[in-house]
């Protein structure tokens, strides 16, 4: 059944119109017709069945007949801090990272980010951010948004982060105080991980996160691109700790 994210609160006998885009997608690409079932989802962690029941040129109007818990989060609360790359390779981590299960996308600057945002770019870049979540949460059947924050530099974020003593907390680095294998073997409270950008961190920067009882982690043998390494270490986190622990 197809998927769409609506904003506001819904219920169930309520009557709702989707907005144009929704509509669009809905009866210009999947040919939804009059009675067509589909599944709305507003972050809440439930899905809500609805039918089609009026169609006009720009919108159609849905009624919600029920309602039902979606089982499919994370059972671990991993909190991803991804140094700003460009574009295209920004897009995919933030839609992988949704995909795989992260709860909280934090974009940061650091001393070798290749990409400079002022302030009005920065705000138009959190908003296309947040139209990627939306999209990789219909596509991936999750009905909890990530939280994704505009962009702040590494610096800042050290300042403000509280740190738990029962969170797990973990710095990408070709020189690590562990691999990715030697992880403690279970873990259940909340996952803080930090990615360089292209060049990688500092070592003054690693140095700002071990004072913050980050741990270095190495994942293999091999340098992983920025985009490479989240999804790395995110699906290795899934597998010891969450959706196939």
């Amino acid at each position: 059944m197809h998927r769409f994210y609506h904003s506001n609160p819904l219920e169930i006998r309520q009557i709702i119109i989707l907005d144009e885009f929704a509509s669009h997608h809905a009866l210009k690409v999947m040919r939804l017709k009059i009675n067509a079932q589909l599944i709305l989802f507003n972050g809440d962690g439930y899905e809500y069945i609805a039918h089609i029941i009026s169609i006009n040129k720009k919108n159609i109007e849905v009624e919600i007949l029920s309602k039902e818990k979606n089982p499919n989060e994370s059972p671990i609360n991993i909190n991803l801090f991804q140094s700003i790359s460009s574009n295209e390779k920004m897009d995919i981590v933030i839609q992988k990272a949704t995909e795989l299960g992260v709860s909280h996308i934090q974009p940061i600057f650091s001393t070798r980010s290749s990409i400079k945002l002022s302030h009005d770019r920065a705000k138009k870049k959190l908003l296309h951010w947040s139209h990627v979540v939306i999209s990789a949460c219909e596509q991936s059947g999750r009905s909890r948004l990530p939280t994704i924050k505009a962009p702040m530099s590494l610096d800042q974020i050290t300042k403000e982060i509280k740190i738990s003593k029962h969170s797990l907390n973990l710095v990408l680095h070709p020189h690590p105080h562990k691999k990715s294998q030697n992880l403690p073997n279970n873990h259940t409270g909340d996952i803080n991980i930090f990615i360089g950008p292209e060049g990688g961190f500092t070592e003054d920067e690693i140095s700002l996160l071990n004072q913050k009882n980050f741990i270095n982690v190495q994942l293999g043998p091999r340098i992983l691109r920025t985009e490479t390494a989240p999804l790395a270490i995110i699906a290795i986190l899934q597998y010891k700790y969450g959706d196939f622990a």
